[in-house]
This record gives structure tokens, sequence and C-alpha cells, in this order.
């Protein structure tokens, strides 16, 4: 069966695991409330689950479910034409993802990193990781937090 999701601040936070989760499923309802919302017993006799987008109140749930319905389908085989693309983005690893380098090699004065132009995918690898590392690291805590003590589960 479908699960029905009611889009409201008291759930659970939306994250890639959930995202790819329900892109795996039968598709879902979605459920946007408006003013006060759902009434609970409604919530209740179905076993409406809620998700939320994070620590904010919206006016209503369409923008949280365009949100959702966007991180889920765009796991679905064939959306984005290269399934390689979405293994190394942010939250994949539970890291942020690593800097992006686009051309020209320099611009503005600001050269892109020697390792990415040198061709050894084994070094650009371990740079990508480290910059994912040290990215999450400063910017997240919260999920550095969790990537080392999953990685130190696995060790």
């Amino acid at each position: 069966a479908r699960p029905l999701l009611y889009l409201s601040p008291r759930g659970r936070r939306l994250d890639q695991a959930m995202a790819q989760h329900l892109s795996e499923g039968p598709g879902m309802t979605m459920i946007c409330g408006r003013f006060e919302g759902l009434d609970e017993r409604v919530i209740e006799h179905y076993g409406i689950t809620e998700v939320s987008l994070g620590d904010f109140v919206l006016t209503g749930g369409e923008i949280a479910a365009q949100a959702m319905i966007d991180a889920t389908v765009r796991l679905l085989p064939g959306v984005l034409g290269n399934a390689a693309s979405t293994e190394e983005e942010s939250f994949t690893s539970g890291l942020l993802e690593h800097p992006q380098y686009t051309r020209p090699a320099e611009w503005n004065g600001r050269a892109i990193p020697e390792v990415l132009l040198s061709g050894n995918h084994a070094k650009i690898a371990e740079w990508r990781q480290q910059q994912a590392e040290a990215l999450t690291r400063a910017r997240r805590p919260d999920l550095w937090q969790a990537y080392t003590a999953k990685r130190d589960k696995t060790d």
C-alpha cells in the first residue's frame, strides 16, 4: 500500500535515506495542511506519517511536498539519465559533497586545484574524500558526528 504522508513541522525530518526508501516504493499520497493543519483524529485513524523539511513553518505543505517529490523522483532509474550522478552527492555517503569545479581552468585569478587536472583518478578520489570530510566537519558537525560514529563501527 502507498504510504500516507502529511507534510508537517511535527514530523520526522526528510533526509536522503527517506527519499531513497520512498523512491523504491509503490508511490505515496501526500497531504498538505493549511492554517492549523490536519485533525489529529484523522492522522491517528489512518496511521498517517508526518514528515518535515526542517525546523521552520511554512504557510502550507505544498512547497514541502514539491521538495519531497523532487528529492524522491530524481532517484528513480532513468530520471537523471546517469545513475552514477546520484552516488557522489551530498548525504549519499553521510558527508557533504566535495567542491565542484568547471571550465575555464582559471577564473578571476583562481585556478582549479592541480590534482583535478592530473588525470590520476585515485588521487582525485582521495582529494574529493578529504574535501568532503573537511566541509562536513566544518559546516555540519551533526553529520560529521554521525559519519564518524558509523565509520568507527565498521572499522
